[in-house]
């Protein structure tokens, strides 16, 4: 189990050298769907709900902004505001995503992407109060390679190496993540995409809303099932708890046309 760990350490530094041999896809041509249910979207669990949908507006080709937006408040419950921005902002090679929220809230996140090449390199986010202090609460590395993409985030004492790694048809095929808090391994996590389909992948443009837009925006295409295996690093009593499996599937509707419908009649 250590092993793994190191091993996975170890790739995380050397994919450090930026590899611009790994062209960004030509934004032109990336689609632009105007709705979508959250049931379609989100990677946490959802049922079937047609009044449960978010909305996209687009300028000159880039997303402009989001209506809608699924919050956590447990585990097996989450709240869905349909109203609330998440605005974006286009400013050289700068994009800034504001998640804004009522006027009762004391404040709102705000994550500021620095670009290259189409890409993001680097991202922090905050918390900004409404009295003007902001607190970084993340901040967040891209490196990319001829088939991999590495991603370092820190927040807090949490620290996250993931690795993404593609086929040659420009699909995911597996990620690694070891998670270290304070210092110290928690977890590797293996996860493994497959039944892709053929059709463009809608979530092009989407890619800076959360974790879960990024993760399906890398493919070409659109993967409908993946596997996580986590292995747990051994505790202080020298207990090493036993790997958990968690298991996701997708069954998207598709046009006449063969691409995905996000947004459909019921």
């Amino acid at each position: 189990m250590k092993k793994i760990f190191y091993i996975l350490f170890a790739l995380s530094l050397f994919s450090c050298s930026t590899n611009d041999e790994a062209v960004a896809e030509n934004q032109t041509e990336d689609l632009q769907p105007d709705k979508g249910y959250i049931f379609e979207m989100d990677q946490r669990k959802t049922l079937p709900s047609p009044e449960k949908y978010y909305r996209f507006f687009y300028e000159n080709g880039h997303l402009q902004k989001m209506l809608g937006r699924n919050s956590s408040v447990t585990a097996d419950f989450q709240f869905f505001y349909p109203d609330v921005i998440t605005q974006l902002t286009y400013t050289n090679n700068k994009i800034q995503v504001d998640y804004l929220e009522s006027g009762t809230t004391s404040g709102y996140r705000m994550t500021s992407y620095l670009m290259q090449n189409n890409r993001p390199v680097k991202a922090e986010q905050y918390y900004k109060y409404n009295d003007g202090v902001s607190e970084l609460e993340m901040s967040r590395t891209y490196t990319y390679g001829s088939n991999t993409i590495s991603v370092y985030t820190k927040r807090g004492y949490q620290e996250l190496f993931s690795t993404y790694y593609f086929d040659s048809n420009n699909n995911l095929s597996k990620s690694e993540t070891l998670e270290k808090a304070g210092d110290k391994n928690k977890q590797f996590t293996t996860t493994v995409y497959s039944d892709f389909d053929n059709a463009k992948n809608p979530f092009k443009k989407l890619y800076l809303i959360n974790d879960d837009f990024y993760e399906k925006s890398l493919s070409k295409n659109n993967f409908r099932a993946k596997e996580s295996v986590i292995e747990y690093a051994e505790s202080p009593g020298g207990i090493t708890p036993q790997p958990g499996i968690l298991k996701a599937k997708w069954t998207y509707n598709y046009d006449a046309h063969g691409q995905i419908l996000l947004y459909f009649p019921f």
